[in-house]
């Protein structure tokens, strides 16, 4: 019991500013017994008996003394530490709120950015929507135009100028048709792709969103476990406090009853001392009582120091006890701001499943948006070859026309040429008739002559013939004189000279007649050539006169066509402006003002444009047209 007593009281608290000192007065059992032998034993001379009796029982006293102090300042330690770790709870319980006002934070920045989310979600399927109303008007301005290309083919030769008058008009609607469903579908792609960033930004708010509110739900688990976690200890602290309150009691009717022994002890005591006094000398009576007063002294103190400490005890009870109070209180508010975190929990797990379905339902659409886009883009994707190919054939039309028109300006040019040409044709024509009928009457003198070198040549020839029997006749008349004479030798005789003069006139009398024959027949093939080669001109200057009628013809027929193409185009810029008025009104009345007003804006200055342009048209045409009729 000794040793114990040593070894605890050792190991006494040290003195805090601002406590109660409830340290004892002496540490160990030696520093009691010097004490105590120092009040009871200085300035006298006991006997050997009294003063080896007597310290054995204080000693024994004041051992049980020192316990029951010491088991005091232990109790009063456990409440020094049970103060602790009520201030750490406090600690916790200031941590776990200002947790929980974070996480109310966190949670009404989830609500603000939910509400974000699903307004801008409303927005992409709005501006979806629109995107698809538009392709859909698009496509159904493609269809027509298809219904119309399909429909309109001219059968007959007859009406051929009223179906091109009618293509014309119909081209052009197309082709402004056309135009502004370009501008639709650019729109329209603009706005596809906003939609999508939007929706894109969407999605990855959503996914924040949803991070956010899975932090906040850990965040609330987390508080819930503390908040437990402080609940046990809160409990752990009561059942501690009860003990506490407990061994105090017990403390109290301890020290009672250890107050009532001092007290009979004392008693006791003070008896033997009287004794004691009785016995022993006057000078040890006087020691023994000033021992006694100091030990009296003493034992004041001590009581005093019991009373403090048993008022700091109370008053160190009544603080835990507020505290308790306190922490029932905090523990009473946590509970409930518990039950509000879990029906904001609850609430926010529903508004989580809403965004969830809303999500795959926006996924379902989306994709359903994106297989109409997809659609959409094939169908774009035709209509912008359909588009191609009406530019193609566009400018086509284009280059023919602005070839008739060049024609048409051509035309008063032309027709003048065509006219001088045809003047000179008919010159020529006249002058060609002069020397055809020049080239008749040399045929016929020609032909005269003909027949006078042919007479000229039958008379030769029978002149040839006439010679050639008058010289037969004379061979013969010689040979049959020769023979009447054969003796006599009285032969005709002819000079060789004569002879050979004789033919040498036939033989010329013949070459000049077949020379004349040539001749004639040389002037007659000349006289043919010339009159084939007069024949021709007449033929192609006849054919260029043709030519020239049905170029003018055509002409004529094209200023028509042309004509009937600017009417046509004046009723479809009229239609055009009836269209973009209507347009512009109805662009007037959308949802977003802003976009409709800036879209208005630009129609109204593509229509401007478009109609100083269409007047321009319409002035060189009514020039053109000037000049046209001038020259017919």
């Amino acid at each position: 019991m000794v040793a114990m007593g040593r070894s605890s009281a050792t190991v006494s608290p040290k003195v805090q500013v601002g406590e109660v000192d409830t340290s004892a007065p002496f540490t160990t059992v030696k520093d009691a017994v010097t004490r105590f032998s120092e009040a009871t034993f200085s300035g006298e001379k006991p006997t050997m008996k009294a003063a080896k009796a007597r310290p054995a029982e204080i000693l024994s006293v004041l051992d049980v003394f020192v316990v029951e102090l010491q088991r005091a300042l232990a109790k009063e330690t456990q409440l020094h530490l049970a103060q602790n770790v009520l201030n750490k709870f406090k600690g916790r319980l200031e941590n776990a709120e200002t947790t929980k006002s974070q996480a109310l934070e966190d949670l009404e920045r989830a609500k603000t950015t939910v509400e974000e989310l699903t307004h801008k979600l409303k927005t992409a399927n709005e501006s979806k929507n629109s995107v698809i109303k538009a392709t859909e008007a698009a496509k159904d301005q493609a269809k027509q135009f298809e219904e119309t290309n399909s429909s309109d083919l001219p059968g007959t030769n007859g009406a051929r100028s009223q179906g091109l008058g009618t293509a014309n008009e119909q081209y052009t609607t197309v082709i402004t048709e056309l135009y502004a469903a370009k501008q639709e579908l650019s729109k329209a792609r603009k706005q596809r792709d906003a939609s999508l960033e939007a929706k894109i930004a969407a999605f990855n708010q959503a996914g924040e969103a949803e991070h956010a509110v899975k932090v906040n739900i850990e965040k609330v688990g987390a508080l819930s476990r503390e908040i437990s976690a402080v609940q046990e200890s809160i409990g752990n602290v009561k059942l501690a406090s009860l003990e506490i309150q407990k061994e105090q009691a017990k403390t109290y009717a301890e020290k009672d009853t250890q107050r009532q022994l001092y007290k009979a002890k004392i008693e006791e005591s003070t008896k033997r001392l009287l004794a004691l006094k009785n016995e022993s000398d006057i000078e040890l009576a006087r020691n023994l009582e000033a021992k006694l007063c100091k030990t009296v002294n003493q034992i004041a103190d001590l009581q005093k120091q019991i009373k403090y400490a048993k008022a700091s005890d109370l008053e160190s009870v009544q603080a835990v006890t507020s505290e308790l109070d306190g922490v029932k209180g905090s523990q009473q508010k946590v509970i409930n701001k518990e039950n509000l975190l879990r029906n904001l929990v609850e609430s926010l797990k529903v508004e989580l499943e809403n965004v969830k379905k809303e999500h795959s339902e926006l996924k379902e659409k989306e994709a359903e948006t994106e297989s109409i886009a997809g659609n959409l883009h094939v169908k774009l994707r035709r209509s912008k070859y359909d588009f191609e190919v009406f530019l193609a054939e566009e400018s086509k039309t284009r280059g023919a026309y602005e070839e008739m028109i060049s024609t048409l300006q051509q035309l008063p040019v032309e027709t003048e040429g065509a006219q001088r040409e045809a003047e000179e044709m008919k010159k020529e024509t006249e002058k060609l008739k002069l020397e055809a009928e020049a080239s008749r009457v040399r045929l016929k003198e020609a032909d005269k002559k003909l027949r006078n070198v042919s007479e000229e040549n039958d008379a030769a020839k029978e002149a040839a013939t006439r010679a050639l029997d008058q010289i037969k006749m004379l061979s013969e008349r010689i040979n049959a004189a020769r023979a009447s004479t054969p003796e006599c030798g009285a032969d005709i005789t002819i000079s060789g000279e004569e002879f050979e003069s004789l033919s040498h006139k036939a033989e010329e009398s013949n070459n000049i007649a077949e020379m004349k024959v040539e001749a004639a027949m040389a002037r007659v093939e000349a006289v043919k050539a010339s009159e084939n080669e007069a024949l021709k001109r007449i033929e192609a200057i006849q054919k260029e006169i043709e030519d020239m009628k049905a170029a003018t013809m055509d002409a004529l027929k094209r200023a028509e066509v042309a004509e009937a193409a600017k009417m046509a185009v004046e009723r479809e810029l009229q239609r055009w402006r009836e269209r973009e008025q209507k347009k512009a009104a109805k662009a007037a009345a959308q949802i977003l003002p802003e976009s409709s007003s800036r879209h208005g804006r630009k129609q109204k200055q593509n229509a401007s444009d478009r109609i100083v342009q269409v007047q321009k048209l319409e002035k060189s045409k009514s020039s053109r047209k000037s000049q046209s009729q001038s020259v017919y």
